[in-house]
């Protein structure tokens, strides 16, 4: 039975400057298959912004490259779609997440190592359902693999 959306699991995570919540979704409603919405809002006179949140649904595909990302397998990933976007890097005691949407409507946070373990967590649950695999050896053997497929960009000197 489907779970109403404010009882799916979700992770937190609130920055100076804006909050981003990573929850556990599914890509339609009913029999879809297991995923996460990332929803970033930004932040002004201490008040979280929720209303000009920007709200990104990872597909089937994306949800392993946010996998291997939180698991140090992938340097960073970036989610487009036709008028917004996430990127999340890699960085020296944290993810960097940052947002846009349209123009002007940008949103960005570091995650710090603690909470980049609950957002991992939470996707790898996703995935063990997305998949209906449940060895955690097997999941991470293929995170692993696959991002080993990854070429960072050539550089232009």
């Amino acid at each position: 039975m489907q779970k109403h959306p404010s009882e799916q699991p979700k992770v937190k995570c609130f920055g100076s400057s804006a909050g981003m919540t990573v929850e556990a979704t599914t890509l339609k409603e009913g029999e879809g298959a297991a995923t996460i919405t990332l929803e970033l809002a930004p932040k002004q006179g201490g008040h979280f912004i929720w209303e000009k949140k920007i709200a990104l649904q990872l597909s089937d595909i994306e949800l392993p490259e946010l996998a291997a990302v939180c698991l140090g397998y992938l340097p960073k990933a970036n989610f487009k779609r036709k008028t917004k976007g996430i990127e999340i890097i890699r960085q020296p005691n944290k993810l960097f997440v940052s947002a846009s949407q349209g123009s002007g409507n940008v949103c960005a946070l570091p995650v710090p190592i603690g909470q980049v373990f609950h957002v991992a967590t939470l996707v790898l649950s996703q995935l063990q359902k997305q998949t209906g695999q449940h060895n955690p050896d097997l999941l991470v053997a293929a995170l692993r693999g696959s991002a080993a497929l990854y070429k960072s960009e050539p550089s232009h000197s």
